[in-house]
């Protein structure tokens, strides 16, 4: 790792003046600012040409609880080592909020353990870890998430237009009360879901009761209960999109013990980022994603910025609606 008096050398600026930079504190000009960041962005990548252990690893930066038990990022870590395979890179894992040195950055820990470049899996309340890498100008690539700075790249499945396509089948069906079953968790992806929801409900003139919005944490139990939270409301929805695969399921096994029958007593449009729709009696109509395909570009991506064969960018993987046994009419329509 570069030292703090290495790149005030370079940069012709104070210990101080870096010690400020590295540590996004306020106070230095943004002449001062530039000349140290190019300084230090100049020393790492000598580094990563001339250091095995730097230019070998590659880190799936997270923080706080770990989302990695979920099957989403184990399609994704799949397609990031399949990926891998066919280079020299090891990938590690790292909390950004453990082994930090005293006033040490985030880029600055990343460079100690050797790490050439970052993956970042982020929530809404994680997202900072973004800006301090884009200031540092470290090789960043998010997965599922986007960010605006020219100095860090993105990756995600863009699900706008298939969640359009899978609601506007409830609409058309004859769906007038139609519910959202929703990850407890507040990323990027949930959001969007939630809010292309609202504006195709609004756009049809349908009114959205609070009660219908249901959020739950991703496991296939938390389907069961999300099931049986709608079905006991007294105006209950015809329809519910769910937006987690795990829910969709867990939705689906309740459904059999409850004896309600899909989709004559409530239609089902899930989310799908593997192969659980073909698994469920019946099979869930789903917005599908290629998740594996998610990793792999990811990686991909990152790998290019980081021999500077591009600059960062916002990549996007377009997501599709396969309509197959969940939906129907509603029943007050014969």
């Amino acid at each position: 790792m570069p030292s703090v008096r290495e790149i005030a050398e370079i940069a012709n600026v104070s210990i101080g003046t870096v010690s400020r930079v590295l540590n996004n504190r306020p106070h230095v000009s943004e002449k001062s600012r530039a000349k140290v960041l190019k300084a230090a962005n100049a020393i790492r990548d000598d580094l990563v040409a001339g250091s095995r252990k730097t230019a070998t690893a590659i880190a799936l930066v997270y923080r706080g609880e770990s989302s990695l038990y979920s099957e989403f990022d184990a399609a994704i870590l799949h397609g990031v080592v399949t990926e891998l395979e066919q280079t020299h890179h090891d990938l590690v894992l790292i909390n950004a909020g453990r082994r930090r040195e005293s006033g040490e950055s985030l880029a600055q820990m990343l460079l100690r353990r050797g790490v050439a470049g970052a993956l970042l899996r982020t929530t809404s309340s994680t997202r900072d870890m973004c800006r301090e890498l884009a200031d540092a100008r470290f090789p960043t690539v998010l997965i599922a998430d986007e960010f605006d700075s020219p100095y860090v790249g993105s990756v995600r499945a863009s699900a706008a237009s298939a969640i359009e396509r899978g609601l506007n089948h409830l609409v058309h069906l004859g769906h007038r009360k139609i519910a959202i079953g929703l990850n407890e968790v507040d990323d990027f992806d949930h959001a969007e879901r939630l809010a292309v929801y609202r504006r195709v409900l609004h756009a049809a003139g349908i009114s959205i009761e609070p009660q219908w919005v249901v959020r739950g944490p991703a496991y296939t139990s938390s389907g069961g209960a999300t099931l049986r939270q709608v079905m006991s409301l007294p105006d209950r929805p015809t329809a519910i999109f769910v937006t987690d695969p795990a829910l969709g399921e867990g939705l689906a096994v309740e459904a059999l013990r409850m004896g309600v029958r899909i989709p004559r007593d409530l239609s089902v449009v899930g989310f799908d980022d593997s192969n659980r729709r073909f698994t469920t009696f019946p099979r869930i109509s789903s917005i599908c994603q290629n998740t594996d395909l998610l990793g792999r570009t990811a990686i991909q991506h990152l790998l290019d910025i980081i021999t500077k064969t591009t600059e960062p960018r916002r990549l996007r993987l377009e997501c599709g609606f396969e309509p197959l046994d969940s939906t129907a009419p509603p029943m007050e329509q014969g």
